[in-house]
C-alpha cells in the first residue's frame, strides 16, 4: 500500500517524513488560485468571443448578397459548436493532458488526483467543473461555499469542486518560468486582436 502524501502550506517548513511517510507536496497558495481563476475567466471570455465575431462578420458579409437563411443557420450552428469546443479544450481537455488550465499554468499550479497524485482523468476533469451549488451545501450559500470549504480544509485546502472530483491543487511554479511568462504575454495580445476584430466588423 502506498504511503499517504504529506501536504504543506506554501512557505511552511517541509516536514521530514518518517518511516512509512509519503511524498511531501506543496499546496497552491490562495493568491495563486485566485489569480488562476481570474486569468481563466479572461481566457475563456476571449476564446468564446472569437467565433461570435466570425459569425457577425460572416452575416454582415453575406447579408448584402442575398444568401439564404439556411446558410446563416449553418454558420450560427458552426459558431456554437466552436464555442463549445473551445470551452471544453480550455477547461477540461487541458486538465487531462497537462493538469492545468491556461490560468493555472500561468499562476504556476497544477491539479492532481488526491489518491495517486496524477493528472485528473476525464471523469475527474468533468466532475470538477460541474455545478456544485446545492450538492454539498445549501443553494443559498452561492459561491461563498467554495471559500468556506477551502478555509475549512486544513490538510489539502480543497474547494467544493475539488472535493467532488477527488482532486487537489498544488504548486508547480519552479519548473517552467519561461513558458509561463510567454503564455502570460499572449493574453494581452489576444485581447488587442479581439478588440481590433470587433472594431473592423462594426
Amino acid at each position: 500500500m502506498s504511503s499517504r502524501p504529506i501536504f504543506v502550506e506554501p512557505g511552511a517548513p517541509a516536514p521530514t517524513p518518517g518511516d512509512g511517510g509519503g511524498p511531501v507536496v506543496v499546496l497552491a497558495s490562495g493568491r495563486q488560485r485566485a489569480a488562476a481563476r481570474l486569468i481563466d475567466v479572461a481566457a475563456v471570455t476571449l476564446a468564446m468571443m472569437a467565433p461570435q465575431f466570425l459569425l457577425i462578420g460572416g452575416v454582415i458579409g453575406v447579408d448584402g448578397i442575398g444568401v439564404s437563411s439556411d446558410l446563416m443557420m449553418v454558420m450560427a450552428v458552426a459558431a456554437m459548436l466552436a464555442m463549445i469546443w473551445l470551452w471544453m479544450f480550455l477547461r477540461v481537455v487541458r486538465l487531462v493532458l497537462w493538469g492545468c488550465t491556461v490560468g493555472q499554468r500561468i499562476a504556476g499550479v497544477r491539479v492532481i488526483r488526491l489518491d495517486d497524485l496524477r493528472f485528473p482523468g476525464w471523469k475527474e476533469a468533468f466532475r470538477r467543473w460541474q455545478p456544485t451549488w446545492g450538492s454539498h451545501v445549501s443553494p443559498g450559500a452561492g459561491p461563498w461555499s467554495d471559500l468556506l470549504a477551502y478555509r475549512g480544509d486544513e490538510r489539502t485546502r480543497r474547494c467544493l469542486h475539488d472535493r467532488i472530483a477527488g482532486t487537489v491543487v498544488i504548486r508547480f511554479a519552479e519548473a517552467e518560468p519561461v513558458r509561463r511568462a510567454v503564455l502570460a504575454a499572449t493574453l494581452p495580445v489576444a485581447a488587442l486582436a479581439t478588440a481590433l476584430g470587433f472594431l473592423l466588423i462594426t
